[in-house]
């Protein structure tokens, strides 16, 4: 199962957290949205680049990726298999509408001191969230972003794999 990493509305595709999961993982789709504030255009940069995959991702998502992740589930469900956002955006506009109860597998990752997308707008996700003693960029939790992409891909390969 490939990850597709989804990086924030300030920073680009190849910074930390991408660095890491390449580490951990080897290959990372990794669309470049830099520059890109429209969500309607970012969401097509990024079904561009899951053309041609035949498998759902694992999609890692942070701030303003974590709500194209959200985004792309809904408009296309059956290119995720599952969900790790990190402080997702979801205070923005276009969060309005989202459906946040009909999930994939999802973990979320936020920090209690996020000056950037209050530590609030996640209290929805319940149960999926990971309150962490950190800031909006995550710096100081980076094992528990591994830890989450991990477990999360093992139990998604489980899942597929007693499926079939």
């Amino acid at each position: 199962m490939k990850i597709l990493f989804l990086h924030g509305l300030e920073s680009g595709p190849h910074g930390s957290k991408y660095q890491a999961l390449k580490w951990m993982f080897g290959k990372i789709l990794a669309p470049d949205c830099s520059g890109v504030k429209d969500e309607t255009q970012r969401l097509r940069i990024i079904q561009q680049a899951l053309e041609g995959e035949k498998e759902p991702v694992l999609v890692v998502g942070s701030s303003m990726g974590g709500l194209m992740a959200l985004k792309l589930n809904q408009a296309s469900p059956d290119k995720v298999a599952g969900m790790v956002l990190c402080a997702p955006a979801i205070h923005r506009p276009a969060a309005i509408g989202l459906d946040l109860e009909k999930l994939p597998p999802t973990i979320v990752i936020h920090g209690t001191e996020d000056t950037v997308v209050p530590f609030a707008c996640s209290s929805v996700f319940g149960e999926r969230l990971i309150a962490v003693d950190d800031d909006h960029r995550l710096s100081n939790s980076m094992p528990e972003i591994l830890r989450a992409a991990f477990d999360l891909k093992l139990r998604l390969a489980q899942f597929i794999h007693e499926g079939s």
